[in-house]
């Protein structure tokens, strides 16, 4: 795999893992105001 190939599918797993954080803390904001 070249350097090119493998910084785009590091830099689209890490906004996968951001988008997953994000919505974690969105379900646990949601969470905790419906209470």
């Amino acid at each position: 795999m070249n350097a090119p190939a493998r910084a785009a599918a590091k830099t689209a797993a890490d906004a996968l893992a951001a988008a997953k954080k994000t919505a974690a803390d969105a379900a646990k904001a949601a969470a905790k105001s419906a209470k």
